[in-house]
């Protein structure tokens, strides 16, 4: 029998696919997957942040003046991606890991986020703000609920599972960018870019040992269009287009590596959204989107928030 072997490029608008989830939603509201786990930094962490040594935190307004006018650890004024494919999938949101008790952690059975703010693929990378959790230690975490996850069947309940990845910015923001950092001594950005992406392969296949089976692996946004990034390196234009250009090195690799990764782990199904090309029509169509400003922070750090909506990686500010 010879297997299909299918790998998504996501390159559709999100905007647009979100636009339909809200207007459609899913109308029977069922469950179209038993569960989503999430694993990642601050672009999908839901509050794990709050209860760790850190100071990568969204614990005041204006983060989720949009959620309940409540800050709940989102790095953004309202809802997450992951948050809108639970709502699209008919499942409540996945709470955070940390936020539960060990009784919780193993009753709740629609899925777990395990994200955290300013971690990389890199361990060492979320260190300079203190101990977020690493991927290493999200996967861990995962390996023990999986074991005491109260589900009949625990192999079908994972296999049928979504496992959302959006992580890697932070290794170039944080690490490689980092003049103190010993990897942009070490590596060339091409080289650094097969060596992440083997080091994320690693991870992936650690989750696939334990039973995931249906990955959605996000690429990595235009962050030297990010104002902080921006301002802060000298270019020309309105990005910092040489650590763009890093970037892209990096979705290349990862595009490659997860299409050779499903070749290789029998029934196993990746999706690679194309955030890149995603944000860069945003900024490059503003306003057929109705955004107004794509090169200043919405908020920073001080003052009332602007009602503009902003093209950055995170909604408000970049921890």
């Amino acid at each position: 029998m010879v297997k299909a072997l299918i790998l998504c490029s996501v390159s559709l608008s999100l905007l647009l696919l979100f636009q339909l989830f809200s207007i459609c939603g899913n109308a029977k509201n069922t469950k179209l997957v038993p569960a989503l786990y999430i694993f990642g930094d601050s672009t999908v962490d839901a509050g794990n942040n709050n209860n760790l040594s850190t100071t990568a935190r969204a614990i005041s307004l204006p983060y989720g003046i949009d959620f309940n006018h409540t800050a709940t650890g989102r790095f953004t004024n309202g809802l997450t991606v992951p948050d809108y494919f639970a709502r699209f999938l008919g499942l409540p949101f996945a709470p955070p890991y940390m936020n539960l008790s060990e009784l919780e952690r193993r009753t709740t059975t629609t899925g777990l986020n395990f994200a955290s703010a300013s971690s990389g693929i890199l361990p060492e990378t979320g260190s300079f703000t203190g101990s977020p959790l690493t991927l290493d230690n999200q996967t861990d975490l995962f390996k023990i609920t999986a074991k005491t996850l109260d589900v009949q069947n625990i192999k079908v309940h994972l296999a049928k599972s979504i496992f959302f990845i959006s992580i890697g910015s932070n290794d170039y923001i944080m690490n490689y960018r980092n003049i103190a950092s010993k990897m942009n001594k070490l590596f060339s950005p091409d080289y650094f870019a097969k060596f992440l992406t083997e080091e994320l392969v690693k991870r992936l296949k650690k989750l696939y040992l334990i039973g995931a089976r249906k990955f959605v692996v996000t690429g990595l946004g235009p962050v030297g269009c990010i104002p902080a990034i921006a301002k802060s390196t000298p270019h020309e234009g309105d990005c910092a287009e040489s650590f763009n250009q890093a970037l892209l090195s990096y979705n290349k690799e990862l595009f490659m590596k997860l299409s050779k990764l499903q070749s290789q782990l029998y029934g196993s199904f990746f999706v690679h959204t194309d955030t890149f090309k995603f944000l860069h029509e945003l900024k490059e169509n503003k306003e057929k989107y109705g955004i107004t400003d794509t090169q200043n922070a919405c908020w920073d750090g001080k003052h009332d928030p602007c009602a503009v909506v902003v093209l950055t990686s995170h909604q408000y500010a970049l921890p």
